[in-house]
């Protein structure tokens, strides 16, 4: 793809990105002179016509969106089977990689990045635009710290991260609201709901809601209530908690109603100023007429601490007395639990069947010092005593977790680096290499290779290329067509060999291309010509016919005719050849030249 140019004029320079739907190149625009980025549709998309109607009605709406968050669409259209979108190239790193690399944000700095996407919310919902996809990935964070939101419209072209009727999660599902985990229609609130995790994640470093399956996490973002941050993040004030709980409420209608309702309330947090957000009552609480009602101020961080330090304690104290009252009870009688752990699950469900017990498995957790289905951990645990019938939950290993290595060939370092990181490995050892075929400075090789399945922290080694290797062609003009290709190739060329008449031995190099002493990229190609025995005729008499009939002649005797004309005061000789070179009798190369001189009449 690189090299190619979209309706002769969109000239696509380098790889910038891959995603589940397109991959991202950066491209000039050569009509306008700037740079843009380009993105191409994978072929299972653009073979769907639902889809691609979709797709050019949705840009065409995000075409019209203007507003300093938001990453322009510049156009969009068809080249062969190639459907692009062609959008502003905006330099920085995304949310979802800074988040990795550097945990939590500081609260006033995720307050400042949520308000400036519910600024570019507000201005695409005016224009009728729900985005459905709003996720860390898509937001961009400039050098000059300026926010940018991505892929307005695409998310919905691609059916954003709604549930088919069948059931199944399009999109990132830990983002997805309540609404769209049920397949039902997505509206602005929705995409709050969306923002809501994403403050949630820079405040804490993790989503509320994950799981083993898009459906699982689905069915948390339906079901189940977030964990208040605060409780991750002690710095998280209670006014910044009650904003982002009421953008994660799971009925809309106790939401932020519009994004600049929620912006104002984020403002509100920057100044140290009382939200209008506040709590949303459970049933039963509403049911008493509870109320609840945040402080104008929030309270000093030595208060908090100590207060969730003796909160702390209490539960400890609880825990002890219920565990050691647990113990005296189970200890009265019963049958005494073996110890399960290191022991496969067929292998402790065996066991246990043989002493009137049942295993239960609570839970499979991803476990790289454990191979799969052994189990590393049980409740009760080892010598505590069960009535017989009882159950015995454990939990199992799944094994090493196993990634994708990404394809880093022809990426900039940098770039690399990012990808290999976003697939939870490492950068292993980078070195350096020559490539007559990767440019310099780009990744030419990598181990492991591409596709491979590894551990999560396992390494990736990178080697950088250093252009193509300059060496010296040698002289090979006189040796044999063999001699010539074997020193070729030692020295790193490959050869090509074309055979030409000459009156030089047969089967030597006569000539070579790039000559003897230049420098040459190693393994490009060096042409040589090889001598080959010429074919000798004799020149035919032609003078005193007609132009026509010596050509005719001369081309029978695998000769070539050169015509030129010569004056002459004989009307006679006028069309007909006067003289030719070299002349009749004479011996010549086949397909060498003959001149013919051809009478035309003198002016008088």
């Amino acid at each position: 793809m690189v090299g190619n140019v979209l309706n002769n004029r969109y000239q696509i320079e380098r790889l910038l990105g891959t995603g589940g739907m397109a991959d991202v190149y950066l491209a000039t625009d050569t009509l306008l002179g700037r740079h843009v980025a380009v993105k191409i549709l994978h072929p299972q998309y653009a073979k769907d016509p639902v889809f691609i109607q979709r797709f050019r009605q949705e840009a065409q709406a995000a075409a019209n969106l203007n507003q300093r968050n938001i990453v322009n669409v510049y156009d969009w259209g068809i080249d062969e089977d190639l459907d692009y979108l062609v959008m502003e190239h905006v330099e920085g790193s995304n949310l979802k990689d800074i988040i990795l690399r550097g945990g939590p944000l500081l609260p006033e700095r995720a307050v400042e990045i949520a308000a400036a996407i519910c600024g570019a919310l507000e201005a695409a919902h005016a224009n009728g635009i729900v985005h459905r996809d709003i996720k860390p990935q898509n937001i961009i964070v400039m050098p000059d710290s300026q926010i940018k939101v991505m892929d307005f419209g695409i998310a919905w072209a691609a059916g954003g991260s709604a549930m088919t009727q069948t059931g199944t999660i399009l999109g990132t599902a830990q983002y997805i609201s309540p609404e769209q985990a049920q397949g039902h229609t997505a509206d602005p609130r929705s995409d709050l709901y969306s923002l809501g995790i994403v403050i949630y994640e820079m405040l804490t470093g993790k989503v509320p809601f994950d799981g083993e399956s898009p459906v699982a996490i689905a069915y948390k973002h339906v079901r189940e209530d977030p964990l208040p941050p605060s409780m991750i993040n002690p710095d998280v004030s209670p006014e910044l908690e009650a904003v982002v709980m009421k953008a994660l409420a799971k009925n809309p209608e106790n939401r932020y109603q519009n994004a600049p309702e929620m912006q104002a309330d984020l403002e509100r947090c920057l100044e140290g100023a009382p939200v209008y957000a506040t709590p949303v009552l459970s049933p039963e609480e509403a049911a008493r007429g509870a109320t609840q009602v945040l402080p104008a101020a929030r309270p000093a961080a030595g208060r908090r601490s100590r207060t969730w330090l003796w909160v702390l304690i209490i539960l400890i104290v609880i825990a002890a007395v219920g565990g050691g009252a647990y113990a005296i009870i189970k200890s009265a009688g019963g049958t005494k639990v073996p110890d399960l752990v290191g022991k496969t699950v067929t292998e402790a469900e065996k066991t246990l069947k043989d002493m009137g017990l049942e295993l239960m498995i609570a839970k499979r957790v991803i476990d790289p010092e454990q191979p799969k289905d052994v189990i590393i951990s049980q409740d009760p645990q080892a010598g505590s005593k069960v009535s017989k019938g009882g159950t015995v939950e454990v939990v199992v290993s799944k094994g090493q977790e196993l990634v994708t290595v990404p394809d880093c060939r022809g990426l900039s370092r940098e770039r690399a680096e990012a990808l290999i990181d976003n697939a939870n490995l490492k950068v292993g050892d980078v070195t350096e290499e020559f490539s007559a075929s990767i440019p310099q400075g780009k990744v030419s090789s990598q181990s492991p290779e591409p596709g491979a399945k590894e551990s999560v922290g396992a390494t990736v080694d990178l080697a950088i290329s250093k252009g193509p290797e300059m060496v010296v062609v040698p002289n090979v003009v006189g040796m044999t067509k063999d001699a010539a290709i074997k020193k070729l190739e030692e020295a790193g060329f490959k050869a090509e060999a074309q055979d030409v008449a000459s009156t030089q031995p047969e089967g030597n190099v006569t000539e070579q291309n790039p000559a003897a002493g230049q420098k040459a990229a190693k393994g490009s190609k060096v042409v040589i010509s090889v001598a080959k025995k010429a074919e000798l005729v004799t020149v035919p008499s032609v003078i005193g016919a007609s132009q026509n009939t010596a050509e005719t002649t001369l081309t029978n005797a695998g000769l070539v005719a050169s015509v030129v004309e010569r004056q002459t005061t004989d009307p006679a000789e006028v069309g007909f050849v006067i003289g030719q070179d070299p002349p009749s009798g004479t011996t010549a190369q086949k397909g060498s030249t003959v001149t013919i001189y051809v009478g035309t009449a003198a002016p008088p």
